[in-house]
């Protein structure tokens, strides 16, 4: 049965909640503008502050039937109110398993008559959806889209003085990598070059969506291993 993973718990498998209903609203953009005397309109300063728009949070609501109404809902209702009210965690979907919202989990509210029980879980969320399967990082297959999932190839072993250039794929939100070397390396990326050896984040390197083509060099005379993570986001 299909339906949505909070944190460690699904809310078929552990919950035996049905799935009949979800809305996913996309963030409203973060603006700023100034009103300047002798100009027509507002002069927008938006993506003046920084290097790309930003959003405000955005909302998942989640309706689940509960079976057995009447019977079972009350035990329903505590049992997931006690796992996830008011919590931040992570969200799946299972029809949307590349990626997870992380956020804060409310149930909205509950009814029972009759012929019928259902919960409302509402989450408030980050704007971006985040893959689970991020570049250099250990791969789950199981989550893999073939549709819009993205195979990263983001590790590599270099002798002395050899060089690779490798594309950073990456998707809609902007990530800065955090590199990991055995070795003394040099990483350039457009008009950025830095030489370091071991871990860091590289918070001047701002990975744009689509191709992004580093060059890594190796100036450590026993070689280097090294690894490049980071975790793409998506509206």
């Amino acid at each position: 049965m299909t339906g949505v993973r909070f944190g460690t718990k699904h809310s078929y498998d552990d919950f035996g909640l049905i799935l009949s209903k979800k809305e996913i609203t996309l963030p409203d953009p973060k603006t700023e503008t100034v009103n300047v005397f002798g100009r027509d309109g507002l002069l927008d300063l938006s993506e003046g502050l920084t290097d790309d728009i930003k959003f405000k949070n955005r909302k998942l609501t989640f309706t689940f039937t509960v079976p057995n109404g009447l019977t079972y809902w009350t035990s329903a209702l505590s049992s997931i109110s006690n796992y996830l009210h008011g919590r931040k965690m992570q969200i799946i979907l299972d029809a949307d398993k590349t990626f997870y919202y992380y956020g804060r989990c409310t149930i909205d509210q509950f009814k029972s008559d009759k012929r019928l029980a259902t919960i409302v879980v509402v989450c408030d969320v980050e704007p971006y959806k985040i893959e689970v399967n991020g570049a250099g990082m250990p791969w789950m297959w199981d989550t893999f889209s073939f549709v819009n999932g993205i195979i990263h190839v983001n590790t590599v072993t270099l002798k002395n003085n050899e060089s690779v250039t490798l594309n950073l794929i990456n998707l809609k939100k902007k990530v800065s990598p955090t590199v990991t070397t055995t070795g003394k390396i040099k990483f350039t990326f457009n008009d950025f070059s830095e030489t370091f050896t071991g871990k860091k984040t590289l918070v001047d390197v701002r990975l744009t969506e689509g191709d992004n083509n580093v060059t890594i060099t190796c100036l450590d005379a026993n070689g280097a291993s090294v690894n490049i993570a980071y975790k793409g986001g998506s509206l």
